[in-house]
């Protein structure tokens, strides 16, 4: 693990100070911004195209219970960039090689749509070693249904950041410009073969019984989900089966919340998560090393 020589940065989100740390995962660096709080580490995994600064408005909350620490998935953000190596078997050795750095045995994983799959996935290989994941509106199928959404993302990717800023402020009237602009810097910044590297596989996986592959994980999560008509990505029966078919799986729904509930519907979503965090935090959860 590194230390960014700007060890310490300010958000304008909240008046506290996070330290930015470096780990260097084969030959890709991964950035974290740590942020002070109480109790054990949460990894803040956020979505595609996007980074991990997308959770801010959760951390005056979560820095409560646990200690806060955004992750730039590789593709976004600070972290690395490379040409090709956007599948999950990708982002699972990153986030093997964060916990290994960062000396956290019993992890607690919290993933919006595509950190929370990574979660998941992560967990199929380690069923039981995880404290607590919170699963935020993650899809739980592939398929030529989310086609639309990959499309919608690679048009977005390739506009000028000017062009792009427009376009979200059209789509989202309530949003400052400051916001639509630094929306679009994210995306215009995302490595494009993030998107086309994801959308292949999950074509490639049209019509898996997912859940098949995590069903056998025994640590505690809870998925937090919206609703399809405002924009939710988790088909009802699909939280339906998860629920049902993994041993420790717990299903919540935030009524007329889309897919970015913890940012739309914050205090909802932290009123979910925090009893849940405290719960499973009070197991074996530790920084080792």
């Amino acid at each position: 693990m590194y230390n960014n020589p700007y060890s310490t940065a300010k958000s304008p989100a909240t008046p506290a100070t996070f330290a930015v740390l470096w780990v260097k995962v084969g030959d890709q660096c991964i950035t974290l911004r740590q942020w002070p709080g109480s109790g054990p580490p949460l990894i803040l995994i956020h979505g595609i195209g996007s980074t991990g600064s997308s959770w801010e408005s959760t951390v005056p909350a979560l820095s409560d219970v646990v200690v806060p620490i955004e992750l730039d998935l590789r593709g976004h953000g600070d972290s690395g960039k490379p040409e090709h190596g956007y599948l999950y078997d990708d982002y699972i050795a990153d986030l093997d090689g964060v916990l290994d750095a960062l000396g956290i045995e019993r992890p607690l994983l919290m993933g919006h749509s595509l950190g929370g799959i990574v979660a998941l996935w992560w967990a199929a290989r380690h069923p039981d070693r995880a404290a607590g994941i919170v699963v935020a509106d993650s899809p739980l199928r592939s398929g030529h249904d989310f086609a639309p959404a990959f499309d919608g993302w690679l048009r977005q990717n390739a506009m000028p950041v000017p062009e792009l800023t427009d376009w979200y402020l059209t789509q989202h009237p309530d949003w400052t410009v400051e916001r639509a602009r630094a929306r679009a810097e994210v995306m215009t910044g995302t490595a494009r073969n993030v998107f086309v590297e994801l959308r292949a596989d999950s074509l490639a996986h049209d019509g898996v019984d997912r859940l098949d592959e995590i069903e056998h994980v025994t640590s505690p999560i809870l998925l937090v989900r919206g609703d399809p008509g405002t924009g939710s990505m988790v088909v009802p029966a699909d939280a339906a089966a998860f629920e049902a078919r993994l041993p420790n799986a717990r299903v919540a729904r935030i009524p007329g919340a889309g897919h970015a509930l913890h940012r739309t519907h914050t205090d909802a979503f932290i009123a979910l998560t925090l009893p849940f965090l405290r719960e499973v935090s009070e197991g074996p959860n530790s920084r080792s090393g």
